[in-house]
């Protein structure tokens, strides 16, 4: 036979009084009345905390994926470096060798300046990238082709801060003033500015009806408004219009 549960002894032990004794704001309740409201409340409290729990833990893991992620991008990086050093050494002792001084002075700066950028700390001490720069990094890869511009993008670091610049603003001012910088690098030497920082669409031409429209752009043209117009730094009617046409 089953021992009868004791409600009186257990709301005691709770702080539980009888009617008698109970001089308390709140309505009186009998000791099983008592017991199990404490039970009602507990499993809430417990259910409670068991979801915040599972939202800590999803938290936590999340942290941990974008962590991996950055540190991927670093290394990525870093192995990009050292492979950019490794070929600066080998035009650094050519130009040796061709006793090319003026050669030899440029990569030698080069060369610096990637070392340099290789002993800065990387990996868990490092700051990891915050998507704004991640997503511009996946969408100018020329800042990892091309050691000129990469160089020339670092320099302007520093002045497009002090000028104000921030967030979305900042990248897309430091991709076009390297733009403006270089046409010749992005696949248009004729085009003298890209001059409207706005965002863009479907490369559709207003003047496709004529001889100068986007429909009749070279190849290299067309895949370079196309890059243009996808990082917002002009349209392309704009690009259109600017682009030197072959009479």
């Amino acid at each position: 036979m089953t021992e009868e549960r004791n409600y009186e002894d257990e709301a005691r032990k709770q702080g539980w009084k009888p009617e008698g004794e109970y001089n308390g704001k709140a309505p009186w309740t009998d000791a099983k009345t008592f017991v199990q409201k404490g039970e009602q409340i507990a499993g809430i409290l417990k259910s409670r905390l068991d979801k915040q729990d599972a939202q800590i833990r999803q938290l936590q893991d999340a942290n941990k994926e974008f962590g991996e992620y950055t540190n991927e991008l670093i290394k990525k990086e870093r192995d990009k470096t050292q492979q950019a050093i490794t070929q600066l050494e080998e035009a650094r002792a050519k130009a040796i060798d061709m006793g090319d001084g003026q050669e030899f002075t440029r990569l030698d700066s080069e060369l610096n300046a990637a070392r340099t950028q290789l002993e800065r700390p990387a990996g868990n001490g490092a700051e990891p990238l915050d998507p704004l720069a991640s997503e511009w990094l996946g969408q100018n890869d020329w800042y990892n082709s091309n050691r000129k511009l990469k160089y020339f993008a670092d320099g302007l670091a520093e002045d497009l801060v002090a000028e104000g610049f921030r967030g979305q603003a900042y990248y897309s001012e430091l991709t076009r003033r390297t733009i403006d910088q270089f046409p010749e690098e992005f696949g248009n030497p004729n085009q003298s500015r890209a001059n409207s920082v706005e965002s863009g669409g479907t490369p559709v031409s207003e003047d496709s009806g004529t001889e100068h429209a986007y429909e009749n752009l070279p190849a290299d043209a067309k895949a370079a408004c196309d890059r243009y117009v996808k990082s917002g730094l002009t349209t392309v009617e704009d690009y259109v219009s600017n682009y030197e046409w072959d009479e």
